[in-house]
């Protein structure tokens, strides 16, 4: 993707979601016309393409993602005890973060009310699609946790068993002798690259593909989406404070470090993800702060905090339930705790398949819109309003990564004094 391009794409996302919706809303009360309905026939053709291109990508994009990123965690220095650690550690986390933002989020957007004729209306311009049924349940949930045939499965589309079978095939490469494993993690390498590239040319066309379709909601629902999508960022920045606040005080009292130390060793980290929206480029900043301001050993926040912004986006475990519940919300999909049981396990399996562009994790949970029942429509307004929710989600993962590099130096420390 061109540099300067890449740079103005958040903004063009946002203008193209502004004037969809305010067109839309503008040809509403005409829509019987047949220019405007010809319009909105045109632009719903548009926007079902980008659509589709997007679910093209879902099966090549996250079997070879989610497979390098286990097999490859066996690797190096990540095979070793603080490897291990590491993972376990933010594992838990993100189970932590994903549990709660399945019973928070529903209470967060308890608030928000869309008339049963709006939601009737947005139903009404999602593409016609077979989706997946056999998800329904949390016991049809764990009979198809294996799968008898993957290959069938990746063909039926039934995503849980094609990610429980990439999950085990890469835990399976962990085992294996070095030379068939570099084999492994250097197909999957080749495959996400060119995947990769594929995707960010779907990104190229998100403008287009984000005008077409908030167009035909604008045109369904008028100016409703704008308040609706105004308390949906709402609830986003509120859950980020609220976790960014609550793993502060972890950090300062599991982590040992007092209040004052851990304010200034994470706030140059915090503002520059803020500036950048990219945890990598907060990267020197977080290490700066671990070596210099926090005293922590060399061997752990060396390893940690690389190891854990190429892998772990903790911030995604809680905020794509607030995206489900939020897009379920918005079309009246029905939605209990048997979905939600589901969407969390979703959230912490695919977590780690993240790729590191913009708007990249919104491509990766569309798994778990097609088993959810929940319309890929949806994500064009997700990844419309994702330059200010990318930014919170970002500042968030910055602090669980330094909060957990706290932690986990703790830890080392006092195995070293026990032997």
């Amino acid at each position: 993707m061109n540099p300067s391009f890449q740079r103005h794409l958040p903004a063009a996302t946002l203008v193209s979601l502004v004037l969809g919706l305010s067109i839309g809303a503008f040809i509403r009360p005409m829509d019987e016309a047949f220019w405007a309905k010809s319009l909105i026939d045109f632009f719903d053709v548009v926007g079902t393409m980008w659509i589709n291109a997007i679910r093209m990508t879902v099966i090549p994009l996250i079997v070879p993602l989610l497979i390098g990123a286990i097999a490859g965690a066996g690797s190096g220095k990540a095979a070793g005890q603080l490897g291990m650690r590491t993972m376990f550690g933010f594992l838990a986390l993100i189970v932590v973060l994903a549990v709660s933002g399945a019973f928070v989020a529903p209470v967060l957007l308890s608030g928000l009310h869309v008339d049963a004729s709006v939601t009737a209306s947005l139903r009404a311009s999602v593409a016609e699609t077979v989706l997946p049924t056999g998800d329904a349940s949390i016991a049809t949930w764990f009979k198809a946790l294996i799968p008898t045939n993957p290959i069938k499965a990746a063909a039926d589309g039934a995503m849980l068993s094609i990610i429980v079978f990439a999950a085990a095939f890469g835990f399976a490469t962990l085992a294996a002798p070095e030379e068939p494993r570099k084999h492994v993690i250097a197909f999957t390498k080749t495959i996400s690259a060119i995947m990769m590239i594929l995707v960010q040319g779907i990104l190229l066309l998100a403008p287009i593909g984000i005008f077409a379709l908030t167009l035909v909601v604008g045109a369904r629902i008028g100016g409703t989406a704008f308040s609706a999508m105004g308390y949906f960022v709402g609830v986003h920045l509120v859950y980020a404070v609220v976790v960014g606040v609550g793993l502060f005080f972890l950090t300062a009292i599991w982590g040992r470090l007092g209040f004052r130390a851990v304010l200034n060793g994470a706030t140059p980290a915090v503002l520059v993800a803020a500036g950048a929206s990219s945890s990598m480029s907060a990267l020197p900043a977080m290490i700066e702060g671990a070596r210099d301001i926090w005293k922590l050993p060399e061997r752990v926040y060396g390893f940690v905090l690389p190891f854990a912004v190429s892998t772990f986006k903790p911030s995604s475990a809680y905020g794509w339930m607030i995206n489900i519940c939020f897009i379920a919300l918005l079309y009246g999909v029905p939605f209990g705790p048997a979905q939600l049981a589901l969407a969390a396990g979703y959230c912490v399996l695919l977590n780690a398949t993240v790729p590191a562009i913009p708007g990249g994790g919104l491509l990766v949970v569309s798994p778990m819109y097609i088993a959810l029942g929940l319309p890929l429509e949806g994500l064009a307004i997700l990844l419309a309003v994702n330059p200010i929710t990318d930014r919170a989600f970002t500042i968030v993962n910055v602090i669980a990564n330094m909060a957990m590099t706290a932690i986990l130096a703790q830890d080392h420390l006092a195995r070293v004094e026990a032997v």
